[in-house]
């Protein structure tokens, strides 16, 4: 996919076309797997091709070298505002959705809360969060995991990233932040009280309304957690973030900082009930790394096995299937001239997917990603379930570290049963289970 200069580079109208009904577009396939949609286009017409929903013109950049030209050598030519303008909407104006010197400020700002000495300071607390959950769902019998990891990652990221404290105010908020992430990814977007997006509106606001009080509480001793952190903060003229940016930074961090690591713990969940095998090789790894005492921080570099397994999870069963930009400057990709106002679409399901770049792309194999074939390196940006380049997910090292706490407990003083598979998903907003995988955890 190479760049061309301007006089060769070949109008948006040249670029296939699928076949679409007028104006619809095809909304269901897109909308109920746009992984599989766009791949089912890159099989026909390669990587650079046109679809349309619901009146809007997409262009699909898709493979290793679209990933590489969105997400860091052309990466200024494409907007997160732009491509994300529907669901600011209810989400706010967070770090997700903002470009340029905004975004370089604000990241700058971020990041002393989710560096990696940072996010190592809260392995503790995430340890002892996992410990009550699985204590409590081995007493609670037959329940759905997704709800379960849901609720622990949501209290994991209230308690580290937000400083939320009280049972009570977490499930409410929980809630409010479940209905938040549904309203972002409606399908009607009409605001009435019984809408799916109406709900999502009026808990951004309850959300917000909340935040504001906790901020206001915490003036004068922010504290050191993420938020504390962002309260804090200068930038080199020596401002602090406004109350009004503080909160759209909080409600992105509620709302991305579990959503992603719930999906990966379900897919992992799920892995491992379809491939007993890895499960009992990476339960040989606890015990040789681990061994019977408490896991320690230091232990998490030493097991390899997790990571790799975590990551082939990340590969086949990535948690956001689709990205979304828009082209702010005038650029040539493929040989073909977007203008300014394209809407661009990509996929790390696809990219995960190709033969090319995966040998035996569609097998579970952890392996892959250790030496000596590490198929992930000979590639670069072929692996981007979190993103990549200078704008890989800012909370990448808290949900690694998160998820690894939580499969370290499970596999080694825990036993899961789940109901047969093959399990039905669906991969909008993020990926889950439909029947939520129901399961029953019991002491080891």
């Amino acid at each position: 996919m190479e760049a061309h200069a301007l006089a060769d580079a070949r109008p948006v109208g040249d670029i296939p076309a699928l076949a679409t009904i007028p104006w619809l577009g095809q909304p269901w396939a897109f909308l109920s797997h746009p992984g599989e949609y766009l791949l089912r286009g890159y099989r026909q017409h390669g990587p650079v091709f046109r679809t349309r929903l619901f009146g809007m013109n997409l262009v699909a950049l898709l493979g290793p070298e679209a990933n590489r030209k969105l997400l860091f050598t052309e990466r200024e030519h494409f907007s997160h505002a732009m491509g994300y303008a529907m669901v600011r909407k209810v989400l706010g104006d967070g770090l997700l959705f903002q470009d340029g010197a905004v975004h370089a400020r604000n990241r700058k700002l971020m990041m002393p809360a989710f560096h990696q000495r940072a996010v190592q300071s809260y392995f503790d607390l995430m340890q002892a969060t996992a410990e009550a959950h699985a204590a409590r769902w081995s007493r609670d019998g037959r329940a759905p995991m997704y709800e379960r990891y849901r609720q622990l990652t949501f209290e994991i990221m209230a308690r580290l990233v937000l400083g939320l404290e009280g049972d009570l105010r977490l499930a409410e908020l929980g809630e409010l932040n479940d209905q938040l992430a549904k309203g972002s990814a409606a399908f009607l977007r009409v605001g009435w009280r019984w809408t799916t997006y109406g709900k999502g509106l009026r808990a951004r606001d309850a959300l917000r309304d909340h935040l504001r009080e906790v901020i206001a509480a915490r003036r004068d001793a922010p504290g050191d957690d993420a938020l504390g952190l962002l309260m804090a903060a200068r930038d080199e003229d020596g401002a602090a973030l406004s109350e009004e940016e503080l909160l759209d930074q909080a409600v992105i961090l509620m709302f991305a900082g579990h959503e992603t690591t719930t999906s990966l713990l379900t897919s992992f969940t799920m892995a491992m009930r379809d491939h007993p095998d890895v499960a009992e090789r990476l339960l040989d790894e606890q015990r040789r790394v681990v061994g019977d005492g408490p896991l320690r921080a230091d232990h998490l570099r030493d097991l390899v096995y997790l990571d790799a397994v975590l990551k082939e999870v990340e590969r086949l069963l990535p948690p956001i299937s689709l990205g979304q930009r828009g082209v702010a400057v005038d650029v040539d990709v493929g040989g073909y001239h977007l203008p300014a106002g394209t809407m661009i679409i990509y996929s790390s399901y696809v990219t995960h997917r190709l033969p090319d770049v995966y040998r035996d792309p569609e097998r579970f194999d952890p392996d892959r990603f250790l030496p000596p074939r590490e198929e992930h390196k000979a590639t670069p940006y072929s692996l981007i379930g979190f993103g990549g380049g200078p704008r890989l997910c800012i909370g990448l090292a808290f949900a690694q570290l998160e998820a690894k706490i939580v499969a370290s407990l499970l596999l080694r003083r825990y036993r899961w049963q789940l109901d047969a598979g093959p399990t039905a998903l669906r991969w909008v907003p993020t990926l889950h289970p439909l029947d939520g995988l129901p399961g029953r955890v019991t002491a080891a």
